[in-house]
């Protein structure tokens, strides 16, 4: 998860990635198309599908990472 995290805060990629993803989420359909042209156009489709799952991996570790924590800690006190 070190490495991932790392990779990930290089140049405040999940900082991008989480903005580019609240964009989208918040686009019309129309945008949505638009937003998909320019990435094509700049021949980033596969680096930005490539940094999403980036991201949502390094979500997902996170989330069982705090869930592990929460029960750990829970079953201490």
């Amino acid at each position: 998860m070190t490495e991932l995290r790392a990779a990930l805060a290089d140049a405040g990629k999940l900082d991008v990635l989480t903005a580019q993803a609240e964009a989208w989420m918040t686009a019309s359909p129309e945008e949505r198309v638009a937003i998909l042209a320019d990435v094509r156009q700049r021949g980033h489709v596969d680096r930005l599908i490539d940094g999403l799952r980036a991201a949502q991996h390094f979500h997902e570790c996170s989330a069982e990472m705090f869930s592990e924590v929460l029960q750990q800690i829970e079953a201490a006190r």
